[in-house]
């Protein structure tokens, strides 16, 4: 028996039999190990080029702000030959509390810097002539000459530091000519961080560069030429009227393997050495069949999925717990020996497939055709709910194998990633046409600026200016008429431009409410003294569509940020006239019970219940078509509920269809004292 089992050992078919073996498992290995270094490649190219996209995005909402900034100075400077100093101040006060990162906004008429905002830290810019300063000047004389802005950076500033710096060039109208002249430059300089984002991903190197129309580089603004070559991820992308391209790749250059590869090495050895000890002892297979067996059923019972085999016949050999288990309401019927089609007829006398209901033989000859010619996995929802995948596979011998898998979670999880992609759609729909409407606005009202010579009222003025002898009492009415005019006009495009800035200030909260970075400062704060003023600031709105406005306020003292709580009132008030055709909004604040609860009621639309679960989620609203009636995106609300958790409180809704809604939150006195600025957490959002 030793010598022929000897003999076995050291003969030539065995010793091939290993050699292939043990070359086919390296091969493998080699494989494996060489897919998943392509796959992490693959990945990390994947996360470089979402992370670029990102930055594109960082880039286009910094560089819309600071262009919408300037274009609303420029506004100023054209309709008034001495630019109004406070109103200038105001805009750029407004624009450097909503970006820290702001490092000044310049007004340089004729090239020469009169006018800083800040002032403090930048005295030393003012007095500046663009044209004795050469690294400055090319970027100057570019936005003149296209008249476009242009980003310049990173530049060396006269303040000191260094950092990017929009140009914008103003052109303002000559009157009598129907032309314009050069006025001189807007100059808005912000940090370095606060226009990328690029140091949210460490370990990557980032470039940005312009390029000219053709495609070559124009001039890098950010990192290295090198960056751009070795495979990098390079993404156009097109801002400022320019082409622009931005590149990532990995700091210490593209890896030579991925972090598995060393564990897939020794798994392919320890695979190999596993091989090599089952051909050795295959022998004893045939001696010790019933351990062997004994040991299969063990191992089918201990596997996650459900498993079954069938013979030739289709009746059942073997199957294990789960499998039944997956088969609630026919598991009594499962057993060694009975027909697969019988099992399945007695499952459907029982309702065990829901999707077969109405067609139960249809179904069942189906699933026989499948079952006999097994070519792909399938689908199959069990009266429980449960999503199974149903893989099954013919054995040489003519078995039948199959696996039932609970892919319940992944069904699940694709449905929501479908709904968060449809919401996501309807949202940039949204945000189109909101941001469609003012700027159609603003382009009409600018055309009958730009044309302001044909205007009925400035041709009336011509002419009584024109006539002899001059009759002053018609000028001046002429003149008053013309004035009212272009008041008309100024103050729609500053309507529809503050409606723009509201909008980008929602989305930029939301950004920072995304990253946790939305804080508070709080303050000894007069609960009633800010919901009057909320009141008498929306009164006109509320009046102009014919509703009662009141506030009704008894409420001590309390510890919150004033800005973010109006901003909290505004958004429920200005939403509840917004949704109220006739009737009456009531702002009302009481002291109850340690808390101060504040609460807006109207006698609007009311909301359906439906919808009243989610108006407080990033984007819904209760009708987020975009042919709907009322305007807005539907962040506000999900904002004005990150404020007040972050107060300590909870927003609430209660609405009745057709007769009016009801929102409310309170602030616990003794959690508002305590604030200190801290970030809220939408981790759980």
């Amino acid at each position: 028996m030793l010598g022929k089992s000897h003999k076995l050992l050291v003969s030539r078919a065995y010793l091939l039999l290993i050699a292939s073996a043990v070359g086919l498992s390296l091969a493998i290995g080699y494989a494996i190990i060489e897919r998943d270094r392509q796959d992490h490649l693959d990945s990390l190219r994947a996360e470089l080029t979402e992370d670029v996209h990102e930055a594109i995005d960082h880039i286009k909402t910094r560089l819309f702000e600071l262009d919408l900034v300037a274009n609303r100075i420029e506004s100023y400077i054209a309709v008034s030959a001495t630019p109004p100093e406070e109103k200038i101040a105001q805009v750029a006060r407004r624009l450097l509390d909503h970006n820290p990162e702001i490092i000044g906004v310049a007004l340089a008429p004729g090239l020469e810097i009169t006018r800083i905002f800040p002032l403090e830290g930048n005295e030393n810019a003012i007095g500046l002539k663009y044209w004795q300063v050469p690294a400055q000047l090319p970027t100057v004389a570019r936005a003149f000459r296209d008249r476009a802005p242009v980003l310049d950076g990173p530049v060396s500033l006269v303040q000191g530091g260094t950092g990017y710096i929009l140009r914008y060039p103003v052109f303002i109208p000559q009157e009598g000519t129907g032309a314009d002249r050069f006025w001189g430059v807007i100059s808005i300089g912000i940090t370095r961080k606060g226009l990328f984002n690029f140091t949210d991903s460490p370990g990557h190197a980032f470039g940005l560069r312009e390029v000219y129309p053709a495609g070559h580089p124009r001039r890098v603004l950010h990192g290295a030429p090198a960056d751009f070559d070795g495979g990098a991820v390079v993404e156009p992308a097109r801002f400022l009227s320019s082409r622009w391209e931005i590149a990532a790749r990995p700091a210490g250059g593209w890896p030579g393997y991925s972090p598995q590869s060393p564990r897939l090495i020794l798994f392919t050895l320890l695979a190999t050495g596993f091989l090599l000890a089952t051909l050795l002892a295959l022998r004893h297979v045939s001696m010790k069949s019933e351990r062997a067996h004994a040991l299969l059923g063990e191992s089918i019972e201990c596997l996650h999925e459900g498993f079954v085999a069938f013979d030739q016949n289709d009746r059942i050999v073997t199957f294990n717990r789960r499998y039944a288990d997956y088969h609630d309401r026919s598991s009594d019927l499962i057993r060694p020996g009975i027909r697969f089609r019988d099992l399945l007829r007695q499952a459907l006398d029982r309702g065990q497939f829901p999707d077969a209901q109405g067609r139960e033989e249809e179904w069942l000859e189906e699933r026989m055709r499948h079952h006999r010619n097994p070519t792909r996995a399938l689908l199959q929802q069990q009266a429980d709910g449960r999503w199974l995948k149903v893989t099954e596979a013919k054995t040489p011998h003519g078995y039948t194998v199959g696996v039932r898998t609970d892919i319940t979670p992944q069904i699940e999880a694709q449905e929501a990633a479908e709904a968060a992609n449809r919401q996501k759609t309807q949202f940039l729909n949204n945000i189109s046409h909101e941001l469609r409407t003012p700027l159609t606005v603003i382009s009409g009202m600018a055309a009958f600026m730009a044309n302001e010579n044909r205007l009925p009222q400035a041709q009336r003025l011509e002419a009584a200016l024109a006539s002899d002898p001059v009759d002053l009492h018609e000028v001046q009415a002429a003149a008053a008429e013309y004035r009212a005019t272009v008041a008309n006009q100024g103050g729609k495009v500053l309507a529809s431009a503050d409606h723009m800035l509201r909008l980008v200030g929602d989305l930029l909260d939301w950004t920072k409410a995304e990253r946790g970075q939305l804080r508070l400062d709080p303050e000894p704060v007069s609960a009633a003294e800010v919901a009057r003023a909320v009141v008498e600031d929306l009164r006109p709105q509320a009046e102009a569509k014919g509703l009662t406005l009141s506030c009704a306020c008894d409420a001590p003292l309390l510890r919150a940020d004033r800005s973010r709580l109006m901003q909290v009132l505004y958004n429920l008030t200005e939403n509840a006239i917004k949704f109220t055709d006739s009737g009456s909004v009531t702002l009302t604040v009481r002291a109850e019970d340690g808390h101060t609860r504040f609460s807006v009621t109207d006698t609007g639309c009311g909301i359906e219940a439906g919808t009243l679960d989610r108006i407080f989620d990033c984007f819904e609203q209760a009708d987020g078509s975009i042919t709907r009636s009322h305007d807005g995106v539907g962040l506000g609300l999900a904002i004005a509920r990150q404020i007040v958790d972050l107060h300590g409180g909870t927003l609430r809704a209660e609405s009745t269809p057709g007769r009016g809604s009801r929102f409310s939150f309170d602030i616990p006195e003794a959690q508002v004292a305590d604030i200190s600025g801290h970030a809220v957490s939408t981790a759980a959002r």
